[in-house]
């Protein structure tokens, strides 16, 4: 892999770089996630693992006026392709009723939002993806937020890589150690329930430094009434727009 550039971005966590940070690609993603990614200088989506069924590979939340106030969207997933020995690049997307439901709801959670009209065009663009991919699907979602805030560093998925001869294997430590191997990163940014997988001595001995996300979770004005936090990050662009970038800010870090 060519030499990664040090991102210029004022969201870079202050550390060594080149900066690795990676995640499993979710749909819909929340905010922490966002910010996570504006830390480093290279992002990974790890979709070479397997899912974790009903978790937000496949779901997540939009803020709507009724009890409780929020509203899980779900993407249907063949079964078939979600058994334990496959990853997440394997599965497949069932139907595709779940597109006109999924963009109604948004409809009526946001259409007397601000920016309704910049944002839902887009949305419905990437609702149009014509395969049956998840992790191609949310690619598609997660590289519109991070256009959106401003996020410009190298995006690869590590199914991909596998694939052109990369060794990216393992689990836990060992996985991370071998992606950050792969880009040649010198530090790892983990979100913060990292500590309790990763063995922090492994990353000494590889001299790779591992720094933990610290995300402290924005309040802004929301439609429906009272702030509810952790909805998708097309919450904040609804409501505001070209402020989400400074509503969102910047995440710190922690060292263990």
């Amino acid at each position: 892999m060519d030499s990664i550039a040090i991102s210029k971005d004022p969201r870079r966590a202050p550390f060594e770089g080149p900066i690795l940070v990676a995640h499993q690609p979710e749909c819909l993603p929340w905010l922490g996630f966002i910010s996570k990614a504006a830390m480093g200088d290279i992002y990974l989506f790890l979709d070479s693992v397997q899912l974790r069924k009903q978790y937000f590979q496949h779901r997540n939340k939009i803020r709507i006026k009724s009890d409780p106030g929020w509203k899980w969207l779900i993407i249907p997933l063949v079964r078939e392709t979600i058994s334990r020995d496959k990853s997440i690049s394997d599965a497949k997307i069932c139907g595709s009723s779940w597109i006109g439901e999924h963009l109604k709801s948004i409809e009526l959670a946001y259409s007397k939002a601000a920016y309704f009209d910049d944002i839902f065009p887009a949305l419905e663009k990437i609702y149009g993806y014509q395969g049956d991919s998840l992790a191609e699907f949310n690619t598609l979602i997660i590289n519109y937020a991070f256009q959106m805030f401003g996020i410009n560093i190298p995006v690869f998925r590590t199914s991909d890589m596998i694939q052109s001869g990369q060794k990216i294997q393992g689990y836990k430590t060992d996985l991370i150690l071998s992606m950050c191997h792969a880009v040649g990163a010198i530090t790892f940014v983990s979100g913060p329930f990292g500590r309790e997988y990763l063995d922090k001595e492994q990353f000494r001995s590889n001299n790779i430094n591992l720094a933990f996300q610290s995300f402290d979770h924005p309040t802004y004005s929301q439609l429906h009434g009272g702030f509810v936090a952790c909805m998708s990050f097309i919450d904040l662009l609804f409501n505001h727009g070209p402020r989400s970038v400074e509503i969102l800010g910047k995440s710190g870090w922690a060292l263990d």
